[in-house]
């Protein structure tokens, strides 16, 4: 930048100061001919005018008439310009009114044409000095000619002509010139250090100045990068940037323009610094939001992304994720044609989209485009302004692009399934009693009354599904205090787990008896843990049923319960209840703790099952902070477990 700056100021300067120096020199040249020229040509006339007035009046009554023409000059006209011309480089002509040549110092005059002609002899007749420049033929080389009247009694009776050659006289004048060019080469030389100086002296100071500057664009440039960045990935700011530019040095006018830039240095600085407090708080944001957060530009591609995003579609830090396509990084057309049609018609999209990774999600999908302030609302834009595809929408704004917020509405999708589920359900399994009971109720009315037999098996039918109803509804009701603790304080106390078990299987003791099924327990006594014992009674005591009710007769069932340590769980109490009975398919394990969920309907409910008593198990199982879980092979028995930790877990 300095050499750059300096050479070009210096050729600028020096070029006009040569140009002017050459100028000056040949103006001066052409002066100095000039006055040499008028110098000679005075001098010559003046001499011409002495050697006139001194001409003999010998050699004048000497010369011939036009009548008579000359065959040889007059002695004393041709001695007269042989002495005068001796000793010196000029050349003296004698020239009568004629101007016929009488005498010549330089050839013979016989030989000479008529000089009549010449123009400074045509002024000497005319009573006139005149002078001219020309080539001699005579003599084949240039001469300066001054020629003077020769006067005699005021008529002109001649022509006396001096001529000097040129080469004489010019080298007169070659050490004059080889002044003049020293005197211009020493001015050149001092101008072009002037020039040199001048231009080191301007450009140091603005070369430093440019550099300053350039280095603190650079540095505002990294510093906007990082702000940007940061605000995605939490790698820190640049240094601060610095200001100071050359305030005190150079021209006043670079010290002023210094003092400027510093000043917007000062400025630029502060709204970087602001910019990086706005980005850390962005970041912040970004960071601390459960939603996943897209920033696209025109092309669909991806430019920003918090964790949680990154986090949704399985990548290790948002900066995977910066370069992609919406396709690419999310995987799901339907996301990617959602953000097209917004981009396409310019407005604010809501829309659920499902995404499929481990299982299926459902997000509730926000898509804002950038410039959506410009068209608020579809009514504001004319069907003629929006474009025909997402392409020329891309086309019209290179700097447009989308905000994506997706937000996990999976639970409450599943939520509302469960929900839904469980009303058809509850109004199923109550529906078929319930018509049971009015129907037999109407037909003891109707008269069956007076029937004993049909009267006692009408009443049977009607308790039986009333108990039904009954037992339907204090599962219910179970679950329901269930999810209540659940989201409260379980109470719990130090209890032996082996009591517990024990009270659970005098539950369905008398059911099992009728089949034959023995019921074992393998507890240790001094097993302990703080449990709620009525909810764990409760549980195993479905498990049990369950076990009893879909067994063969005969069968044993046996209750296991035992210490484990558990990496999650801690401490925990295991309890197994084993049974052979028919088993569980492998295609209903998955569902087999859901409300109503029944592997055979038509057996379950023959058995007099609500389809809630796992349901309850798991509950109560996730009301201790444990967990139920299952394993069976159909034909061979089930194994059904309970983790519960052995200790209160911490809040």
């Amino acid at each position: 930048m300095a050499s750059g700056l300096f050479r070009r100021s210096l050729a600028a300067i020096a070029g006009a100061a040569l140009a002017a120096t050459l100028f000056t020199a040949g103006a001066a040249l052409r002066v100095m001919r000039t006055l040499y020229d008028e110098a000679n040509s005075r001098d010559l006339g003046e001499a011409a005018q002495a050697l006139a007035a001194v001409l003999p009046d010998a050699a004048l009554g000497e010369c011939p008439t036009s009548a008579s023409p000359v065959t040889a000059a007059p002695l004393p006209a041709k001695e007269f310009v042989r002495r005068a011309a001796s000793g010196s480089h000029f050349r003296l002509t004698l020239i009568d009114t004629e101007g016929r040549v009488i005498a010549d110092s330089g050839a013979e005059p016989e030989r000479m044409e008529n000089h009549g002609q010449r123009p400074e002899v045509l002024m000497a007749l005319r009573g006139q000095t005149g002078t001219a420049r020309r080539t001699s033929r005579t003599v084949g080389m240039e001469l300066f000619y001054a020629a003077a009247p020769v006067l005699r009694e005021g008529k002109v009776q001649g022509v006396l002509r001096i001529a000097a050659d040129l080469p004489a006289l010019e080298s007169r004048l070659g050490a004059a010139r080889l002044s003049l060019g020293l005197a211009a080469l020493l001015a050149a030389l001092l101008s072009l250090v002037a020039a040199a100086l001048y231009s080191r002296h301007a450009a140091t100071p603005l070369a430093r100045l440019a550099a300053a500057a350039d280095a603190y664009l650079v540095r505002s440039a990294v510093s906007a990068s990082a702000v940007s960045a940061s605000a995605v990935s939490g790698r820190p700011e640049s240094a601060p940037l610095r200001t100071g530019f050359l305030v005190g040095e150079g021209p006043a006018e670079i010290r002023v323009l210094g003092r400027s830039l510093d000043a917007m240095a000062r400025e630029l600085a502060a709204r970087v610094a602001e910019a990086e407090a706005e980005g850390r708080e962005r970041r912040a944001l970004l960071d601390g939001m459960a939603e996943a957060v897209l920033g696209l530009d025109a092309g669909l591609r991806v430019r920003l992304a918090n964790p949680a995003a990154a986090a949704l579609f399985g990548l290790s830090a948002p900066e995977e994720a910066l370069g992609k396509s919406l396709l690419e990084a999310s995987h799901s057309s339907e996301l990617e044609k959602a953000a097209e049609e917004a981009l396409m018609r310019a407005e604010r999209l809501e829309a659920e989209i499902a995404l499929y990774g481990e299982g299926e999600r459902w997000f509730q999908a926000v898509i804002s485009p950038l410039d959506a302030s410009a068209n608020p609302s579809t009514s504001a834009v004319p069907a003629s302004a929006v474009p025909a595809s997402a392409d020329a929408a891309k086309s019209m704004n290179p700097r447009s692009g989308l905000v994506i917020v997706l937000n996990d509405i999976t639970r409450l999708r599943r939520l509302e399934r469960v929900r839904k589920d469980f009303v058809a359900n509850v109004s199923h399994e109550l529906r078929t009693p319930v018509q049971l009971v009015k129907g037999f109720a109407e037909g003891l009315r109707g008269g069956a009354m007076s029937d004993p037999v049909r009267a006692e098996r009408f009443l049977s039918i009607i308790e039986r599904n009333a108990a039904r109803m009954e037992s339907l509804i204090e599962d219910l009701l179970s679950l329901a205090r269930l999810e209540q603790d659940g989201r409260g304080e379980l109470p719990r106390e130090r209890t032996r787990l082996r009591e517990v078990l024990e009270a659970a299987r005098d539950a369905v003791l008398p059911r099992a008896e009728a089949k034959g099924i023995e019921i074992s327990i393998d507890c240790d006594e001094r097993l302990e843990g703080e449990l709620n014992a009525g909810l764990v009674e409760q549980a195993v005591a479905n498990l049990l049923d369950n076990a009893v009710k879909y067994s063969p007769e005969t069968r044993p069932v046996r209750v296991v319960a035992r210490k484990e340590e558990d990496p999650a769980l801690g401490t925990t109490l295991v309890i197994e209840v084993r049974d052979r009975g028919y088993g569980i398919p492998a295609r209903d394990l998955p569902r087999i703790f859901e409300r109503f969920y029944r592997v055979d309907k038509g057996r379950s409910r023959e058995l007099g099952g609500t389809g809630l008593g796992l349901a309850i198990v798991r509950h109560v199982a996730l009301a201790h902070g444990g967990e139920a879980s299952v394993e069976s092979f159909e034909g061979e028995g089930s194994r059904f477990i309970l983790r519960l930790p052995a200790k209160k877990p911490s809040p």
